[in-house]
């Protein structure tokens, strides 16, 4: 019998098709749950550096401050991103490991991605989300020295 560290109703003691299932739930919750919560950020961080450039066009330095924020936010933004990640990682790693104790075939395993697949990509989603929010913080750190500089 699989066991499932943490299920309160039976001791822990599930079997073998339930625990790959709950396995595969948990990896399909993570991969869902990340790209919502990646969405909003993506979202949120392109809102502050357009509110930073809309309090840019009126006088006076309160832009410099918003800027500031929004890098800070960008920044822990992809902070998130990897922390997300690692739980990912983990839903993954622990469907994989019970693929291979119930010793469920090569082809009759979830491949859906290509660390799961035995396929090359060019890019990953997060190295684009990383970029993007990367681009934010430099947009907003450069925007801060044109109002520090101009005014």
């Amino acid at each position: 019998m699989a066991r499932w560290p943490h299920d309160p109703t039976n001791g822990g003691d599930l079997p073998p098709a339930d625990a790959y299932k709950l396995s595969v739930d948990e990896y399909r919750f993570q991969a869902q749950f990340n790209w919502s919560r990646t969405q909003y950020l993506l979202a949120f961080n392109a809102a502050i550096l357009t509110a930073a450039a809309a309090v840019a066009s009126r006088p006076g330095r309160s832009a410099a401050l918003v800027f500031v924020l929004g890098a800070v936010a960008a920044t822990l933004s992809m902070t998130a991103v990897r922390t997300q990640h690692d739980y990912y990682r983990a839903a993954r790693d622990r469907m994989r490991r019970l693929e291979e104790a119930l010793r469920i075939p090569f082809d009759q395993r979830t491949d859906t991605t290509s660390t799961l697949g035995d396929r090359r990509r060019a890019v990953s989603v997060n190295q684009v989300v990383y970029l993007l929010l990367g681009t934010i913080t430099v947009a907003n750190l450069v925007g801060c020295a044109i109002v520090v500089v101009s005014r």
